[in-house]
Protein backbone atom coordinates (compact mmCIF):
# COMPACT_ATOMS: atom_id res chain seq x y z
CA UNK A 1 0.00 0.00 0.00
CA UNK A 2 1.42 3.35 -0.93
CA UNK A 3 1.24 6.45 1.85
CA UNK A 4 -0.97 7.99 0.28
CA UNK A 5 -3.36 5.04 0.15
CA UNK A 6 -2.64 4.47 3.92
CA UNK A 7 -3.60 8.09 4.02
CA UNK A 8 -6.78 7.77 2.23
CA UNK A 9 -7.80 4.77 4.16
CA UNK A 10 -7.00 6.43 7.91
CA UNK A 11 -8.83 9.37 6.59
CA UNK A 12 -12.21 7.46 6.34
CA UNK A 13 -11.38 5.75 9.75
CA UNK A 14 -11.35 8.86 11.42
CA UNK A 15 -14.26 10.56 10.30
CA UNK A 16 -16.15 7.09 10.82
CA UNK A 17 -14.83 7.55 14.36
CA UNK A 18 -14.84 10.78 14.66
CA UNK A 19 -11.27 11.06 15.71
CA UNK A 20 -9.85 14.59 16.90
CA UNK A 21 -8.97 17.04 14.15
CA UNK A 22 -5.64 17.04 13.04
CA UNK A 23 -2.69 18.47 15.13
CA UNK A 24 -0.83 21.81 14.54
CA UNK A 25 2.80 22.14 12.36
CA UNK A 26 3.97 23.58 15.95
CA UNK A 27 3.18 20.61 17.83
CA UNK A 28 5.03 18.54 15.52
CA UNK A 29 8.10 21.15 15.32
CA UNK A 30 7.95 20.93 19.29
CA UNK A 31 8.34 16.89 19.63
CA UNK A 32 10.90 17.09 16.94
CA UNK A 33 12.94 19.72 19.15
CA UNK A 34 12.77 17.74 22.40
CA UNK A 35 13.54 14.33 20.60
CA UNK A 36 16.38 15.39 18.44
CA UNK A 37 15.26 13.83 15.16
CA UNK A 38 12.41 14.49 12.54
CA UNK A 39 9.32 12.66 12.79
CA UNK A 40 8.94 9.54 9.85
CA UNK A 41 7.06 11.18 7.27
CA UNK A 42 4.18 9.12 7.20
CA UNK A 43 3.74 9.74 10.74
CA UNK A 44 3.57 13.34 10.45
CA UNK A 45 1.31 13.47 7.44
CA UNK A 46 -1.26 11.31 10.01
CA UNK A 47 -1.16 13.46 12.56
CA UNK A 48 -0.90 16.66 10.05
CA UNK A 49 -3.81 15.65 7.35
CA UNK A 50 -6.07 13.28 9.52
CA UNK A 51 -6.16 13.01 12.87
CA UNK A 52 -4.33 13.76 16.35
CA UNK A 53 -4.86 10.19 17.44
CA UNK A 54 -6.78 7.20 17.43
CA UNK A 55 -6.21 5.59 14.59
CA UNK A 56 -4.14 2.21 14.55
CA UNK A 57 -4.72 -1.12 16.06
CA UNK A 58 -7.31 -1.01 18.51
CA UNK A 59 -7.73 2.79 17.60
CA UNK A 60 -4.74 2.98 20.71
CA UNK A 61 -1.84 5.30 18.53
CA UNK A 62 -1.21 8.52 21.13
CA UNK A 63 -2.44 11.74 20.51
CA UNK A 64 0.32 14.41 19.61
CA UNK A 65 -1.14 16.82 22.16
CA UNK A 66 -3.66 16.71 24.77
CA UNK A 67 -7.36 16.12 23.13
CA UNK A 68 -9.29 15.65 25.41
CA UNK A 69 -9.29 11.78 25.10
CA UNK A 70 -6.51 9.69 26.31
CA UNK A 71 -6.13 6.23 23.48
CA UNK A 72 -3.25 4.56 25.47
CA UNK A 73 -2.35 4.85 28.73
CA UNK A 74 -0.74 8.39 28.28
CA UNK A 75 -2.31 11.63 27.65
CA UNK A 76 -0.09 12.78 24.31
CA UNK A 77 2.83 12.19 22.62
CA UNK A 78 4.32 15.30 24.10
CA UNK A 79 3.54 15.00 27.17
CA UNK A 80 5.47 11.92 27.30
CA UNK A 81 8.22 13.98 25.47
CA UNK A 82 8.24 16.97 28.00
CA UNK A 83 8.05 14.63 30.83
CA UNK A 84 11.64 12.79 29.38
CA UNK A 85 13.03 16.04 28.17
CA UNK A 86 15.55 16.25 25.38
CA UNK A 87 18.52 14.00 26.94
CA UNK A 88 19.62 10.69 25.84
CA UNK A 89 18.00 8.45 28.76
CA UNK A 90 20.50 6.01 30.19
CA UNK A 91 19.59 2.56 29.42
CA UNK A 92 17.35 0.41 30.60
CA UNK A 93 15.19 3.35 28.56
CA UNK A 94 14.53 3.05 25.40
CA UNK A 95 16.99 5.63 23.17
CA UNK A 96 15.59 8.80 22.62
CA UNK A 97 14.78 8.30 19.03
CA UNK A 98 12.82 5.44 19.85
CA UNK A 99 9.42 6.89 20.53
CA UNK A 100 5.93 5.57 21.98
CA UNK A 101 3.22 5.53 19.71
CA UNK A 102 1.10 2.93 21.45
CA UNK A 103 0.19 0.83 24.27
CA UNK A 104 -0.99 -2.89 24.15
CA UNK A 105 -1.48 -3.08 27.77
CA UNK A 106 0.47 -5.05 30.53
CA UNK A 107 3.58 -2.39 29.67
CA UNK A 108 3.59 -3.71 26.10
CA UNK A 109 4.61 -1.05 23.49
CA UNK A 110 4.85 -0.43 20.15
CA UNK A 111 7.71 2.48 19.25
CA UNK A 112 8.79 4.05 16.07
CA UNK A 113 12.19 5.03 15.29
CA UNK A 114 12.27 8.79 14.54
CA UNK A 115 15.52 8.26 13.03
CA UNK A 116 14.96 6.25 10.25
CA UNK A 117 12.78 8.04 7.65
CA UNK A 118 10.30 5.20 7.39
CA UNK A 119 9.58 4.51 10.70
CA UNK A 120 11.01 1.32 11.73
CA UNK A 121 8.77 0.15 14.19
CA UNK A 122 10.10 -1.36 17.63
CA UNK A 123 8.68 -3.41 20.38
CA UNK A 124 9.20 -3.16 24.03
CA UNK A 125 8.10 -6.55 25.89
CA UNK A 126 9.17 -6.46 29.57
CA UNK A 127 7.27 -9.08 30.13
CA UNK A 128 9.12 -11.70 27.86
CA UNK A 129 12.92 -9.90 28.73
CA UNK A 130 14.79 -8.66 31.06
CA UNK A 131 15.20 -4.55 31.13
CA UNK A 132 18.59 -4.65 29.11
CA UNK A 133 16.83 -6.38 26.16
CA UNK A 134 12.87 -5.61 26.40
CA UNK A 135 13.28 -2.98 23.63
CA UNK A 136 13.82 -4.90 20.39
CA UNK A 137 13.37 -3.52 16.63
CA UNK A 138 10.66 -5.18 14.79
CA UNK A 139 10.67 -6.59 11.18
CA UNK A 140 8.76 -3.73 9.15
CA UNK A 141 8.00 -0.23 9.20
CA UNK A 142 5.55 1.95 10.13
CA UNK A 143 3.76 1.75 6.49
CA UNK A 144 4.05 -1.59 6.62
CA UNK A 145 2.19 -1.79 10.17
CA UNK A 146 -0.53 0.10 9.48
CA UNK A 147 -1.23 -1.55 6.37
CA UNK A 148 -1.43 -4.56 8.31
CA UNK A 149 -3.99 -2.82 10.23
CA UNK A 150 -5.80 -1.71 7.99
CA UNK A 151 -6.00 -4.98 6.62
CA UNK A 152 -7.70 -5.90 9.46
CA UNK A 153 -4.59 -7.79 11.93
CA UNK A 154 -3.75 -6.85 14.93
CA UNK A 155 0.09 -7.57 15.56
CA UNK A 156 2.06 -7.78 18.97
CA UNK A 157 6.22 -7.43 19.36
CA UNK A 158 7.43 -10.17 18.75
CA UNK A 159 10.81 -10.50 20.78
CA UNK A 160 13.74 -12.30 19.39
CA UNK A 161 14.98 -15.50 20.35
CA UNK A 162 16.47 -15.44 23.99
CA UNK A 163 19.97 -14.41 23.88
CA UNK A 164 22.90 -15.84 26.60
CA UNK A 165 21.94 -13.48 29.30
CA UNK A 166 20.88 -14.84 32.20
CA UNK A 167 17.87 -12.13 33.21
CA UNK A 168 15.83 -12.51 30.24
Amino acid sequence: MTEDEIIDRVRVFAQEHRLPRPASAAAVAELEAIIGWPMPILLRRLYLEVANGGFGPSNRVLSLTDTGQWYSDEESLLHLARAFGPAEPEPPHPPRHTVPLMTLGCAIWWFVDFSTPEGRMWGWEPNARCEQHCLFPERFTLAQWMTDWLDGNRSFPEPPPPTNCPDC
